[in-house]
């Protein structure tokens, strides 16, 4: 499987040659676009496998961003047009969509995919020869590794800022001695377990356990009575979307709650889908959920329904497309490489409001939104955090 894999790499990069025309000395592979042309923004989606409910809510986003855009008269006189591909959560498809996209379609811009693996293996395909610009959520941080030379920007924060800041906040209390980790068995997990213990040292605190479960498991059962049993001071989870609900619905069954306390990663979309979701405990999110910030862009994401605003994954799309926009606008061109090199230092508007995007790796600092799990009141019909911090992620940033 795995020769098979590096046989398609091999083979899309060379077919990828093909397609430059009427480069620049930049190394531009764009040609200017005619008049009345659409700008195609090619969106990878998880439709299929363990993110398929959030990739709808990602669908959604993307396509209220293009309308909004369009509504307004597109951009330098081009309209967008959304063509959706199902990623399924896999790389091998996920290349595969990408190479129909920029070879059939002549798609020069990208976004999307719930998947850090399908995003890896899509950007080393787009950025190198083809030069197609890429706008992703993903927090595998070796996606943005090519630094400002990269056609890969991020719309979400890294997993070792996540764990950067996961550790800051365990830092904080210092009656947590003893710290157990649960996470996803999958890169996200292994890779926010990893930063989170390197920022961790030298703190004087044990990590006693960590454990990943399985991505669409159905029983976590023995993961929650093997941590009951270690009664550490606090539990830190990176398990995520649907995964979380299962965790937390069975954790509560069993008394985990009761016995110790909790932090983690908790989206509004996931605790908002929990019949119990985990009040008391704390939690962060990444993603621009609508009710978190009072921005023109949340105003405009409120459209599409209190669950879908709140879930977060529509706002990463609809923050996609428009930096996208924003870019081509700045640069005055629809040639990627020109987009590439306006967005790179550039302040640009999202959900969350202006946010800077850094030139050194297209890493864009995005708030992490903080605070206790409440269950609904009447001002917020949906479970939430109260109160909310906002951390201002520039700190994490080495550049």
């Amino acid at each position: 499987m795995k020769q098979a894999f590096v046989v398609g790499v091999v083979a899309l990069a060379v077919a990828l040659l093909g397609v430059g025309c009427g480069s620049s000395g930049s190394g531009s592979s764009s040609s200017p676009l005619a008049a009345g042309a659409p700008i195609k923004i090619g969106y990878l989606a998880s439709l299929t496998g363990f993110c398929s409910t959030f990739s709808q809510e990602y669908v959604k986003g993307a396509e209220l961003a293009v309308k909004q855009i369009n509504a307004r008269g597109g951009v330098l006189g081009h309209r967008l047009q959304l063509l959706v591909r199902d990623d399924k959560a896999t790389p091998n498809v996920g290349v595969s969509q990408a190479r129909d996209l920029v070879l059939s379609a002549h798609v020069k811009y990208l976004a999307g995919t719930c998947s850090s693996a399908v995003a890896k293996s899509v950007v080393q395909l787009v950025s190198n020869p083809s030069h197609v610009l890429y706008a992703v959520g993903v927090a595998d941080p070796t996606v943005f590794s090519g630094g400002s030379e990269s056609y890969a920007f991020d719309t979400i924060p890294t997993a070792t800022i996540e764990g950067d800041n996961a550790a800051a906040y365990v830092r904080a209390h210092p009656q947590w001695k003893r710290v157990a980790v649960i996470s996803e068995d999958y890169s996200y997990g292994y890779q926010v377990t990893a930063a989170f213990k390197a920022a961790m040292a030298g703190s004087g605190r044990q990590i006693i356990s960590q454990d990943y479960v399985p991505s669409g498991g159905s029983d976590y059962s023995s993961y929650i009575d093997k941590l009951i049993a270690e009664r550490p001071d606090v539990v830190y989870s990176t398990v995520i979307t649907e995964d979380t609900v299962t965790l937390v619905k069975q954790a509560t069954l069993l008394g985990l709650f009761k016995d110790m306390k909790y932090f983690g990663i908790l989206d509004y979309g996931t605790i908002d889908a929990m019949a119990q979701p985990p009040v008391g405990s704390y939690g962060y999110t990444y993603y621009p959920s609508a009710s978190i910030y009072h921005t023109p862009f949340s105003v405009d994401l409120e459209t599409l329904g209190t669950a879908v605003a709140t879930g977060g994954a529509a706002g990463d799309a609809f923050n996609q497309v428009q930096i996208i926009a924003q870019g081509i606008a700045d640069a005055h061109s629809t040639d990627p490489t020109a987009v590439r090199d306006a967005l790179g230092g550039a302040t640009v508007q999202t959900v969350q409001g202006n946010v800077k995007i850094h030139k050194c790796n297209h890493l864009i600092a995005m708030p992490i939104a903080m605070g206790p799990v409440v269950g609904k009141t009447a001002a917020q019909p949906f479970a939430h955090f109260e109160p909310l911090h906002l951390v201002d992620t520039n700190s994490y940033f080495k550049c």
